[in-house]
């Protein structure tokens, strides 16, 4: 078995692979518009592992650009990690994860982090090879009569120049943050992945204070709260998006510590941590986990975070 870079083996076999693996359809084209868009992958883009021409697993390589107490920090992310079912158990995946490892710490990253879900078998994995789940998100569930609350702010949707607005207050706002408070411009992931109607602005008199995601399915309305002014109460801000979008239940997903505790007072039904993961581990004998949890605040209302911004 030996390792190849994305450019050096059979594109469709890796279209095929990430489709068994994660059901998700990893193109030539989507490969392309990552690299031409994107600038977060190592030139890599991927290691595949690769036995008699065939490929048998694959890990995507990125860098993630962070906020320290120190400054800009950047940090390694692995993604669309995938092995074939026919050569499962075989360590494809621990060979793969070990060779980002090291290109990380060639290109002078002491941390790696990646996303996942606790229920996945993967989760026991990435364990295994040392990464640590931070244990920062959760999920409030409660009926609408409840979230349906008075409150001084209001919120309006995006309008054509939504993104764009995102972006300025992103800016403005997570210069008061660690963790993932720098983000490249235009930030394409955005555009790529979030429509622009399910994305709601909140406003504290004139002044834009955050914005969330919020949707409806069927007698559910999600809100992800994406980012908020620091003093900004996270059920004010989860009342002014329901006074717009009514539903029988409502469902939100948060990571500061302060909106977690905010709902929970206001007698949401909590899950913390909830099943999705956020992972670190560090790749140098001179860091630790607790030196990250310090660094970038994890564990705090400092440390912002978003699932556009991991892997």
């Amino acid at each position: 078995m030996k390792t190849l870079e994305y450019d050096d083996v059979d594109q469709l076999q890796v279209l095929n692979l990430t489709m068994l693996a994660l059901d998700f359809p990893f193109t030539p084209e989507q490969a392309a518009h990552i690299r031409r868009t994107d600038p977060r992958p190592f030139p890599c883009l991927t290691v595949n592992a690769v036995e008699n021409d065939r490929v048998l697993g694959q890990v995507g390589v990125f860098r993630l650009p962070m906020i320290s107490t120190n400054g800009r920090e950047d940090v390694g992310g692995v993604w669309a990690v995938s092995t074939h079912p026919l050569h499962s158990g075989r360590g494809v995946a621990s060979a793969l994860l070990e060779e980002a490892h090291i290109r990380m710490r060639d290109a002078g990253l002491r941390f790696s982090t990646l996303g996942t879900d606790r229920f996945r078998t993967s989760y026991r994995l990435y364990q295994k090879h040392g990464y640590v789940d931070m244990n920062i998100w959760a999920t409030a569930f409660a009926r609408w009569e409840m979230a349906h609350q008075p409150t001084r702010l209001r919120t309006q949707p995006a309008g054509e120049d939504g993104f764009d607005f995102v972006e300025k207050i992103f800016e403005t706002l997570a210069g008061d943050y660690l963790g993932f408070a720098w983000r490249h411009r235009p930030f394409t992931h955005l555009c790529d992945k979030v429509n622009l109607e399910n994305i709601w602005f909140v406003w504290e008199n004139r002044e834009p204070v955050g914005y969330v995601f919020a949707s409806k399915e069927n007698l559910l309305l999600k809100i992800n709260i994406q980012l908020l002014r620091r003093d900004i109460d996270a059920s004010e801000a989860v009342a002014a998006v329901t006074s717009n979008l009514q539903a029988s239940y409502v469902q939100v997903t948060m990571s500061r510590p302060s909106d977690i505790a905010s709902l929970r007072v206001a007698g949401w039904q909590m899950a913390h941590p909830n099943w999705s993961a956020f992972m670190l581990k560090p790749l140098t004998p001179d860091v630790t986990v607790d030196d990250a949890r310090r660094l970038f605040g994890i564990g705090t209302d400092r440390f912002l975070i978003s699932w556009l911004d991991t892997t």
